[in-house]
């Protein structure tokens, strides 16, 4: 892991359930000169875990991102996260509260009922002993990772290819912590500015957001058109028109005070 100097505000940026840190490349390029911009594989897709049954829990990817904190000797951060890594980012927020400037979630989602959890729910039981494991992937990924028409991105297949590469224990695991993790809980202890951003045709995981603003009151919400689940790499130039002022914002104030 890169050591990198914390004279600049830092920005950790978390990737999804699969995938590696190249997630939020394009607003790592595109800030590096005014933060110091951290990412990283998370366990289980790191190189030398792929294929392995590693220990895997919400618990063990929070430690984990907390040990890039003392890595790094960085005191506090904005965090970034895409999709399934926002459990992870939030998670960390309220168990570290004093490390957390703010969170921004790409594609966030939460366990609450839903089409999601109830098409989560119904793949699980079918997985064994039905179903062969890439079988039951590409079902998997044509539910809960569909393509869309009107967006010119493969996403079944680029989930597929990154899910494949996981030990299959490790990649249930991870299916399971979106079924345990207690959202309704968690995210009203959250206190740090949130912006949470949407894809217009990401109904699946929108599915889940009933209860959002009951749950984060001061939440900043935004849907980006003709964007599905990746909103932040299907409309780049909108994300980043609402990431860098939220960012922006907190040094502002601080300054002003």
């Amino acid at each position: 892991m890169e050591i990198h100097e914390s004279k600049k505000e830092t920005i950790i940026f978390l990737q999804g359930i699969v995938g590696n840190k190249e997630a939020f490349k394009n607003e790592v390029n595109q800030l590096s000169s005014e933060y110091s911009c951290i990412s990283f594989d998370s366990l289980g897709c790191r190189e030398e875990d792929l294929g392995k049954n590693v220990p895997y829990s919400l618990e063990v990817l929070v430690e984990q991102l907390y040990q890039t904190y003392l890595i790094n000797d960085i005191e506090s951060a904005h965090l970034c996260a895409l999709s399934y890594g926002g459990f992870v980012a939030s998670e960390f927020a309220v168990k570290y509260p004093h490390l957390v400037e703010s969170l921004t979630l790409s594609g966030g989602y939460c366990n609450a009922e839903s089409t999601f959890r109830t098409t989560l729910n119904k793949l699980l039981l079918k997985k064994k002993p039905l179903l062969t494991e890439e079988k039951w992937l590409r079902e998997y990924v044509s539910l809960m990772n569909p393509n869309k028409p009107t967006i010119n991105d493969d996403s079944e297949g680029i989930f597929y290819h990154h899910a494949l590469k996981l030990h299959p224990a490790v990649l249930e695991k991870a299916l399971y912590v979106q079924k345990e993790v207690s959202s309704d809980i968690t995210l009203p202890l959250v206190t740090q500015p949130v912006l949470w951003v949407m894809g217009e045709h990401d109904d699946l995981h929108k599915s889940t957001l009933e209860h959002l603003h009951e749950w984060i009151p001061h939440v900043e919400y935004h849907e980006l058109p003709h964007a599905g689940h990746v909103a932040h790499i299907h409309q780049p130039e909108l994300f980043m028109e609402l990431f860098r002022p939220f960012l922006q914002k907190r040094r502002t104030y601080e300054r002003s005070g």
